[in-house]
């Protein structure tokens, strides 16, 4: 009983929504190319990268409570762009929930009503964890995925990316609290908030409520004290430190140390709290995505193959 009541205090901790949405639609090339230059005219539009993103400065120099701050980059509410190896097309990243209410939000959604034969082909998932510092300490772990950490100038890791961007499914993890006090002052009542995202692209997308769940079971903490060998422990502790020291190993190596981990007792309360949270809101996810494609009249991409 008290491990039930541990995870629903654990639930309690935990929000999830529904993050960022791509959206592709038709448009011709040649339109896109003058219209973008028009659009750069705009004050909430900028370049950025090979397209183009639609920003809110609001915050750049003041927090939420009217106290000047040194400058923070501006929030990107969508970045624009045309797909490469795909022909007279606009592709639309943008979160639905955030930054709709600016100058450039409000311009967005105009743009993205006006579209033609839109389906989204990536979804994001994204867990806000309250209060949880440990959750920093948990990682994915799953072999063969390539791993990117960027760390804050203290020395403590801020972001992590487990796979590729331009896969179909990647894990973002990193400290929301950092982010949001940069731009919006000091947060209350919060000892941490940390964010984990779930990208989802492609057949992914079509199928996020069991990818969602699969990913989720790769999210826990090894306990490598719970092995009774101190070689085993410290290799179980080195790889918690530095993946990378798998990838330099044999094949008989890196086959040993994949059992080795799965003989380790893990920690996992926090990505069995997300997975209850995610149930529990399916239907509240679904429903605000349907709205979604419904107002704008977008199609999945299995409807639009068909």
């Amino acid at each position: 009983m008290q491990k039930n009541n541990e995870l629903l205090r654990l639930e309690d901790c935990i929000k999830v929504s529904i993050d960022r949405l791509t959206i592709v639609a038709d448009y011709k090339e040649s339109s896109l190319d003058k219209d973008m230059r028009e659009w750069l005219k705009l004050p909430f539009v900028e370049i950025m990268n090979d397209g183009l993103q639609v920003v809110d400065d609001s915050h750049c120099y003041v927090d939420d409570f009217g106290h000047q701050h040194g400058y923070v980059a501006p929030e990107q509410v969508a970045y624009i762009n045309s797909p490469k190896f795909m022909k007279d097309v606009i592709r639309i990243d943008f979160n639905p929930n955030h930054g709709m209410l600016s100058d450039g939000g409000r311009w967005l959604l105009d743009l993205i009503a006006k579209l033609r034969n839109k389906h989204f082909s990536r979804c994001d998932i994204a867990f806000d964890i309250f209060n949880q510092p440990v959750v920093e300490k948990y990682q994915v772990w799953r072999f063969g995925v390539s791993k990117k950490v960027i760390f804050g100038q203290d020395g403590a890791m801020e972001t992590t990316y487990y796979g590729s961007p331009n896969s179909e499914r990647q894990i973002r993890q990193y400290n929301k609290k950092v982010e949001q006090e940069a731009r919006h002052g000091r947060l209350v009542n919060l000892e941490s908030w940390w964010r984990v995202e779930l990208q989802l692209r492609g057949s992914k997308a079509k199928e996020y409520p069991s990818t969602v769940q699969q990913m989720l079971e790769d999210f826990y903490l090894p306990d490598y004290k719970s092995l009774d060998n101190p070689g085993q422990q410290a290799m179980v502790l080195s790889m918690m430190v530095d993946q990378t020291i798998y990838a330099s190993a044999s094949r008989a190596t890196k086959h040993r140390w994949r059992e080795l981990l799965k003989d380790c007792k893990h920690t996992n309360d926090i990505s069995v709290a997300m997975a209850n949270v995610f149930v529990a809101n399916f239907c509240r996810l679904e429903n605000e995505l349907q709205t979604i494609m419904n107002k704008f009249k977008i199609v999945a991409e299995e409807e639009k193959s068909g």
